[in-house]
């Protein structure tokens, strides 16, 4: 499997507790975070794009940086681990997606991918008077098409004359195009029906969160769906690592977070996601039962492994991305118990992407 890390581009990671560590983001905690990723020979760093959190006691996700200035900066800071933006269509439009993008795989000799998000979360983009209408869920994944053909398009020729629904471009420019022909490796979260057909048929890698079941099934679809197409496509999970010493520390761990609960904030999270009436507010109204933005594995290195290892053989899934309470601590922990302990499992593939 390929391994990555999500950068805690915005405060508090992915916890919503108050007894959880709370940080703010810099680009010197992402740095190291990468430069210890790279030592670990992992295979990518991510960071995903948030314009607005969820406020409440813990303001969670109100603090966030820009992810494409972000990732230039760490694209300049390493030298072979692969480097994930993150954009939302709403807010770029695609001939400056194309040349940002192109620029940071410039910096990054060839490294770059890019997250797509056709966006969920409307107080992000009213916010900026960019939120087009609540008929937008409708035809998000529309809108989201028409814009990344663009800059595929721009990517493959470095011009394009395009006259669609959504956008005009007349003899378009977007010169040096990126690397990595014909364009950097694409990546987008597609869980419902609509969002897993716009990545079989645009992108090389497909984010899911939820459980096993879930993750098993998003996972067999999408890539029955590619094979349809004549082509093939990963699928990633995302995991929170509580780890400690034993089991019993790590649940110990566990319990204090799920007692510190932030309502509030989590009240914010409810607020925006029932916007979104589809697959969205199903995914998190599962989320507020307990404080995971994205579900944790929990227990000793061992323990820890041995689920690594079953989700490697009964999920269908070619990769991991993973998040900690404490990067630096966490990560420092990974490389220390539980990295080795992969590696003789024989569980990576140590091919970048």
């Amino acid at each position: 499997m390929d391994f990555g890390i999500f950068l805690p581009i915005a405060n508090n990671g992915w916890i919503v507790s108050n007894n959880s560590p709370h940080y703010m983001p810099t680009f010197e905690l992402n740095k190291e975070i990468s430069v210890m990723a790279e030592r670990m020979d992992l295979d990518f760093v991510l960071s995903m794009v948030k314009y607005r959190g969820y406020g409440g006691e813990t303001e969670h996700w109100d603090y966030a940086m820009d992810s494409f200035n972000l990732m230039a900066g760490i694209a300049a800071v390493t030298s072979k681990i692969g480097i994930y933006a993150t954009v939302q269509p709403l807010t770029l439009n695609p001939a400056i997606a194309a040349r940002m993008a192109a620029t940071v795989d410039d910096i990054s000799q060839g490294r770059f991918g890019l997250n797509v998000v056709a966006g969920w979360n409307k107080f992000e983009y009213s916010q900026m008077g960019l939120w087009p209408g609540d008929d937008y869920y409708q035809y998000r994944y529309e809108y989201t098409d028409e814009w990344l053909s663009i800059v595929k398009e721009l990517w493959r020729n470095g011009r394009v004359t395009h006259h669609g629904k959504y956008f005009n471009l007349d003899d378009c420019l977007c010169q040096p195009t990126p690397i990595t022909k014909p364009n950097p490796p694409i990546v987008c979260a597609g869980m419902s029906d609509t969002g897993l057909q716009f990545t079989v048929k645009h992108c090389d890698i497909n984010f899911v969160v939820g459980d096993l079941e879930t993750i098993k099934n998003v996972s067999t679809k999408g890539k029955i769906l590619a094979q349809k197409a004549g082509k093939s496509i990963k699928t990633y999970a995302l995991y929170t690592i509580i780890t400690a010493d034993t089991d019993e520390e790590a649940e110990k761990i566990n319990e204090q977070y799920l007692a510190g609960s932030a309502q509030s904030s989590l009240a914010g999270l409810k607020a925006a996601s029932s916007n979104d009436k589809g697959s969205m507010k199903e995914t998190f109204t599962e989320k507020l039962k307990n404080v995971y933005m994205c579900p944790p594995i929990v227990g000793s290195p061992e323990t820890v492994v041995d689920y690594i290892d079953y989700l490697s053989k009964n999920t269908d899934i070619d990769g991991l991305l993973f998040t900690f309470p404490d990067f630096i601590k966490g990560m420092e922990n990974f490389e220390k118990e539980i990295l080795a302990r992969i590696d003789e499992k024989g569980l990576r593939s140590k091919i970048a992407i």
